[in-house]
């Protein structure tokens, strides 16, 4: 007789994905500093106890956004959260600090380009992250914070269009930053981003003008996470989203079946391609309750995580999620800045692998799209 652990995994469930907090590539709202994608593997009758769980009484779904207005909806919130069944095994969740994401993708399009046409590896050991935290935490530090904003506003406007006056405007504000050092020695930092510029058309080439939208790097990592857990495959539910239907058929090559499976990355980055949905369909929250649980998922993680992120002490809602141990859910599903720049304290040391951004476009490139996601 099979085991139930072996049984579980030869399952292939439905997955239900809701995102919060996307303002696609503006990342510097200050209103919403946090996206958030979570998705649930729920029966019917379990996204329904759920969601009784809240009281709402909104006769056809429920929403966040309006049970945060009062005070019995944030109870019923947390009565939700609370719940058993609300459990990692269940529940899926990554979280994105917009600004901090800024800062990993100046390394990951620009230095990491930089160096590798250097000859070196800026991903093992996990120097890309090493490098993003300190960029994240020394730049405003030792410079004028509010130019390092308008470096980081310039960048996004560059990747977005892309043409020679955005290029220009980004490291003419580079320049204003390294000016308003309060020291010459800390000048390094900025300095390994103006030295990008006499590669920058280079590192541009092939970059989409929508990479800096979370949602898509997002969907890719939760399609990792669940299968690890489902290695069969499983079908895909998201929420109406622009943004992931505009990527429909780069999901649809991601998911390509007919390849073989391959492990790309280093260290704890290490995934499978392909990816194991088997297919993509959008939907809105009214037609499933699990949709309905998921934007209570994915809202509340970004209401906690927007409370870390401004050292929030009084608020109710925030107070109570902020019991509920939510970083459990996470582990390191998150572009989140920490002191951490070492390979041991980061998670990434060095233990053999292939470099993805080398090899993911051979698999791309190969790769036949997935009819059940392409969609009609």
């Amino acid at each position: 007789m099979k085991s139930k652990e072996l049984r579980e995994k030869e399952k292939i469930p439905t997955i239900y994905l809701d995102e919060s907090g996307n303002t696609g590539s503006n990342l510097l709202d200050e209103n919403q500093p946090v996206f958030t994608l979570a998705s649930c593997m729920l029966s019917n009758i379990e996204a329904q106890n759920l969601l009784k769980l809240i009281d709402s009484k909104s006769p056809h779904e429920a929403h966040f956004k309006n049970l945060r207005r009062r005070k019995s909806g944030q109870d019923g919130i947390i009565r939700l959260m609370r719940s058993n069944l609300i459990e990692p095994e269940n529940v899926k969740v990554n979280i994105f600090l917009k600004e901090f994401m800024i800062t990993s993708k100046i390394v990951d399009i620009l230095i990491e380009h930089m160096m590798h046409l250097n000859g070196e590896d800026l991903y093992l050991n996990g120097r890309n992250i090493a490098l993003s935290n300190m960029l994240y935490y020394c730049l405003p530090t030792f410079h004028d914070s509010d130019l390092v904003k308008s470096m980081y506003k310039a960048f996004v406007v560059m990747i977005r269009t892309q043409d020679q006056e955005s290029i220009d405007n980004f490291y003419l504000s580079a320049e204003n930053v390294k000016v308003s050092s309060i020291n010459d020695e800390y000048n390094r930092n900025i300095d390994l981003i103006l030295d990008t510029k006499k590669c920058v058309h280079d590192a541009l080439e092939g970059i989409d003008k929508s990479s800096l939208d979370p949602s898509i790097p997002a969907l890719f990592s939760h399609c990792i996470l669940w299968g690890h857990a489902y290695p069969e495959g499983f079908h895909i539910i998201h929420d109406d989203s622009h943004s992931i239907e505009n990527q429909r058929m780069l999901f649809a090559q991601f998911m390509d079946w007919t390849q073989t499976d391959i492990e790309l990355g280093y260290d704890r980055r290490k995934y499978q391609l392909p990816l194991k949905g088997r297919s993509l369909k959008f939907s809105s929250s009214d037609q499933f309750f699990q949709l309905q649980v998921s934007d209570i998922v994915a809202s509340s993680f970004s209401y906690w995580a927007s409370g870390v992120s401004r050292g929030e002490t009084e608020d109710y809602l925030f107070l109570e999620l902020n019991k509920l141990n939510l970083d459990r859910f996470i582990g390191h599903n998150k572009i989140w800045p920490t002191m951490d720049v070492t390979p041991k304290d980061l998670g990434t040391e060095h233990d053999g692998g292939i470099n993805a951004a080398d090899h993911t476009p051979f698999f791309l490139h190969n790769a036949v799209p997935n009819p059940d996601v392409v969609g009609t």
